[in-house]
């Protein structure tokens, strides 16, 4: 399963900490740590959503054209 490399990079650019997203997402930052590592569930569409409406960004940049 592949991370989300996009994704990380963009949070480290704008020095977004995961704990952010994770609580936007109401998971705690260690789940939210595997889930963009790859080690984990893969994000739902609802979830994708939520993180692309919160950090003006396209979806089809940073989740779907990995």
């Amino acid at each position: 399963m592949a991370g989300y490399n996009k994704l990380k990079g963009l949070l480290v650019e704008r020095g977004i900490k995961q704990t952010e997203i994770a609580n936007l997402l109401n998971l705690n930052r260690s789940r939210f740590n595997r889930i963009i590592n790859g080690q984990g569930r893969e994000l739902k569409t609802s979830e994708v959503s939520m993180i692309c409406r919160h950090l003006n960004i396209s979806a089809d940049e940073y989740f779907f054209d990995r």
